[in-house]
């Protein structure tokens, strides 16, 4: 069996290997006739293809370019790296910080700002609010008015007087003390059978403005038009003298006397404060007032922008009227005063001067 399975084997793969040679012969054969042809063809052929070839190589190169483009962004890739750094010269945008300390400096300007009001604000502290006044620091240290003296109102400016009147208010070299003094006199005649009016207002100046300790009110040598107030502003009592004895009151705070008021406005806005105690040395009133407006007053010194100011006490008909002068402080330039059974005088001024004069002299 082996032998018969041996044999047959043997048939039939002589029988194959014979045939694969015969397929194996004629296939040489025909490469080499082929290739003999080709060979032969050879120099004709390709002298006619070079040009196709080499056009053929153009258009092939296209996926070859593709390759070698990113064979060439490789490269690319590696210089980028040392071009990153430039390329971190944008990164001044990081110089976008650079506006941080342009916001530095924005806040360092508010901080100064800041400062300013602490400034201020301790200034505003030192002042008197409390008291509801308010110290003008500059408020003149001298002025010297003149008036001319009518009893007849209606009477025109260039009229002759009745009389004339000198108002000086000064501060005294201390720069603590002032010194009030009005003195009204008579013209003609009249001089000979009315006698001088003299007030005096002495007192010290606060950061409320003036405050006065003494006043003094005389007509001519009459004792009984003659009084005085003594003010004490530590025991907060009020003395007044009159020839019908001495009397104490409690002292209010912010008490003027008839003088010192009218210039206490100088240091005070006329309409803050509307309602005042004030002493004429016989008694202690509390009168209020009134804003009668704004008006050109006609002076010999010219026309005046005053503000009109109406004081009245509710127990007498006693009345007084001020015209402040708004170019000069609140001075007043302008007083007409309406006393029992309706007598009125009123004083208009003549001259205002607010330099001391190296010499006085009357």
């Amino acid at each position: 069996m082996w032998r018969n399975w041996k044999s047959s084997w043997r048939d039939t793969s002589y029988a194959s290997y014979q045939g694969l040679a015969i397929a194996i012969g004629l296939s040489l054969l025909l490469h080499w006739l082929l290739i003999g042809k080709v060979d032969f063809n050879l120099p004709d052929w390709k002298e006619e293809r070079y040009l196709i070839e080499t056009r053929l190589v153009l258009a092939k190169p296209i996926p070859v370019k593709a390759k070698a483009q990113p064979i060439q962004e490789n490269k690319v890739e590696s210089k980028p790296e040392p071009e990153q750094p430039p390329e971190a010269i944008p990164e001044p945008e990081t110089i976008e910080p650079v506006a941080s300390p342009i916001q530095d400096e924005v806040v360092a300007t508010p901080e100064p700002a800041e400062v300013q009001p602490e400034i201020i604000e301790p200034v505003v502290e030192s002042e008197p609010e409390p008291v509801g006044l308010a110290i003008n620091p500059n408020a003149y240290k001298y002025v010297e008015t003149k008036f001319d003296v009518r009893t007849d109102i209606a009477a025109k400016v260039n009229s002759s007087p009745a009389g004339r009147a000198k108002i000086v208010y000064q501060l005294m070299q201390d720069g603590e003390q002032y010194h009030l003094e009005s003195l009204m006199q008579a013209s003609g005649f009249a001089a000979l059978v009315i006698p001088d009016l003299l007030q005096v207002s002495e007192g010290v100046l606060t950061p409320s403005g003036l405050q006065p300790t003494k006043y003094l009110y005389k007509f001519g040598d009459k004792k009984d038009k003659t009084y005085s107030a003594a003010l004490d502003w530590e025991s907060k009592k009020l003395t007044l003298h009159s020839a019908k004895g001495v009397k104490e009151l409690p002292l209010v705070e912010g008490t003027q006397d008839l003088l010192s008021f009218m210039y206490q406005f100088m240091f005070m806005p006329p309409l803050q404060d509307m309602q005042l105690s004030i002493t004429n040395g016989k008694k202690l009133g509390t009168y209020d007032y009134s804003f009668a407006g704004e008006e050109i007053t006609a002076t010999k010194m010219g026309d005046l922008r005053t503000m009109h100011i109406l004081r009245t006490a509710s127990d007498t008909d006693e009345k007084t009227e001020l015209w402040l002068a708004l170019d000069y402080q609140y001075v007043p330039v302008k007083i007409r005063k309406t006393e029992k059974e309706e007598k009125v005088y009123e004083l208009l001024a003549t001259s205002l001067k607010t330099d001391k004069p190296a010499t006085e002299s009357e």
